[in-house]
Order: structure tokens, then C-alpha cells, then sequence
């Protein structure tokens, strides 16, 4: 199987409309970044930095392993001053291989949402404009905030959905090349997403049911405290699941924080640029579902979800 190189021409830039904090027809995506090669990574045996408490090591190249990947992780990170001073941060992720025959997990990637102070204050998360860079760290060396590098991105544009209008969606991008989409089509109680790729030709058919506990109750502590199962099919008649992505039970710093956990399982015939994807997909689910509202700390953006 073939995988996406993350070498990009550094002498060409793609347009991307509506970029926050930048200019709006150059995404972040079209950065320079490393040549990547299969080498072993030195720093494989140092003590990791980037998310305490959590044994994992760095890999030299990222769509290698992610090609091989049965499974993957999405821990967001604990950001305990927004609990103090009632405002909200841009989010962090960390995204790992996750294997039962690994003794360390696998780190791939971080993310970091880029958006304006302003709309993360006073829309709710569903709705908001924000670019996820996300970048592969090889090392604990690398500066945290060094997103210069972010070949990959994932752009949602604002959204004022009402009903079947205005429906949210996602563009993952890669070297300054769109690899695919990830939209939320209207459709009443449970939740669905659905996955294409470039050419607009259906990949992935997400679906979730409504009465699972840790949809209804979202950031409630019953929610916290629940799984959320959120199956993979190949197509609309849901006819066999292929994959999945489960938003995990909270551990203590997450049951303080708007922080959650993210296991995703990918269907066997899944691409790298598939897997992708699917981790972009998760992203979203967790600002649709799971990230708090600004004006209700403590809920989810349930009402706002998909009875709108």
C-alpha cells in the first residue's frame, strides 16, 4: 500500500479560504516540514514530555506506522486554567498508535486549534471557526508551541446550522493538497457523519445512537462516566460495522476538565490518508458533542446538536 509523503514542495503555496489568524487564502497546511525517512528514533528510550503520566515513545515517520496501525488513541490535554478563569483556550490533542503487543505507545502526532479568542468565547464549539494543525513530533526536544511545521490540517469553517442548512464540516488537509471531508448531514436524534474523499465519493458512514448515556448527558458526570460508541460503515445501509470510535470513560483530570479520550478502531482496507480521516473525524465529534458550551460550563452542546 502506498502512503502520503509529508515532504511538501516548500516553493508553492495552495488557497484555502477563511483560514483564522492568517491570511485567508493560505492555510497552515502549506508550511515547510522535515523530509521523514524509516530510520530508528534515538529518542525513543528518553523520558517523554509532552503528556505526563502516559509511556510512549516518537517515531521517525508517521504515515509509515500509520499505515500499519490497527488502532489509534486521541488524548486531549487538561487545561485546568479555563476552570479558574472561566474562559476557553484552544484545544491540544495527542494522537498515539494504540496496540495491545505495544510495552509503549506509539506518539504520531499533536494538534492545536488555531481559531480567534472570540469565537471560542461566544459560539458554541459546533459552530465556531478554527484550523487544527497538526504536527508530527519526532522528539521531546521540539518546542510545544512550534507548530511551524504543521504539514496537516484540518479546517472547519464557521457554520450557523439550522436544520438542514448550513450543515458542519471539515477539510483535511495535506502538503496544501485536500485528501477529503468530514460533514454532519442533517438527520433526526442520532447522530451521523459522513467521510469523502477528494473526488466527493463516500469512504466511511458514521452513526451513533442517541440513547446512549454518554450522549445524552455529555459533560454531566453520568456522561463522563459513560463510554460513547459511535460505529464505522462503508456506506448508508449500515449493513456491517467496520470500524470504530469510542469516546472513553473520563480519568480524574478529565472529570475536572472539558478534556476526553477518543479510541479509534480503523476498517481493515483503510488507507493512511482513510485513517486520517477518521482522526479528523473524531476531532470533530468532540467540538459537536463533547466540548462545552462558553455560556454552560458544565453541558454539552446537546440542545445545539442535531435538533438544529
Amino acid at each position: 500500500m502506498s502512503y502520503i509523503p509529508l515532504h511538501p514542495n516548500t516553493n508553492s503555496q495552495t488557497e484555502c479560504p477563511g483560514q483564522p489568524q492568517q491570511s485567508p487564502s493560505i492555510p497552515p497546511s502549506s508550511v515547510n516540514s522535515t523530509l521523514y525517512t524509516n530510520q530508528p528514533v534515538a529518542q525513543m528510550n528518553q523520558e517523554p514530555q509532552f503528556f505526563p503520566g502516559l509511556n510512549y515513545g516518537y517515531v521517525k515517520d508517521p504515515m509509515v506506522e500509520l499505515e500499519k496501525a490497527t488502532e489509534a488513541l486521541i488524548h486531549q490535554k487538561p487545561q485546568f486554567e479555563e476552570q479558574f478563569l472561566g474562559c476557553q483556550f484552544p484545544n491540544r490533542y495527542y494522537v498515539f498508535i494504540n496496540s495491545p503487543n505495544f510495552i509503549r505507545k506509539k506518539m504520531l502526532f499533536k494538534c492545536k486549534e488555531q481559531s480567534e479568542c472570540c469565537q471560542r468565547n461566544c459560539c458554541p464549539a459546533g459552530a465556531r471557526e478554527f484550523s487544527m494543525a497538526i504536527k508530527h513530533v519526532e522528539s521531546n526536544n521540539e518546542v510545544d508551541d512550534d507548530f511551524t511545521k504543521a504539514n496537516i490540517s484540518a479546517y472547519k469553517p464557521f457554520k450557523c446550522t439550522c436544520f438542514c442548512l448550513e450543515r458542519p464540516e471539515m477539510n483535511v488537509i495535506v502538503n496544501g493538497t485536500l485528501v477529503g471531508t468530514v460533514k454532519q448531514p442533517f438527520y433526526c436524534c442520532d447522530p451521523i457523519f459522513t467521510i469523502k474523499d477528494k473526488f466527493g465519493k463516500l469512504k466511511y458512514f458514521i452513526w451513533a445512537d442517541c440513547c446512549q448515556c454518554g450522549y445524552c448527558c455529555g459533560n454531566n458526570i453520568c456522561g463522563k462516566l459513560s463510554e460513547t460508541w459511535f460505529n464505522i460503515y462503508y456506506d448508508q445501509r449500515m449493513s456491517e460495522v467496520v470500524g470504530k470510535i469510542v469516546k472513553k470513560v473520563a480519568k480524574f483530570s478529565e472529570m475536572i476538565t472539558n478534556a476526553d479520550s477518543y479510541l479509534i478502531t480503523f476498517p481493515g482496507v483503510a488507507t493512511p490518508a482513510d485513517k486520517l480521516l477518521l482522526i479528523s473525524a473524531a476531532l470533530m465529534i468532540d467540538y459537536q458533542y463533547f466540548e462545552n458550551s462558553p455560556e454552560s460550563p458544565n453541558q454539552s452542546h446537546g440542545t445545539y446538536r442535531q435538533a438544529i
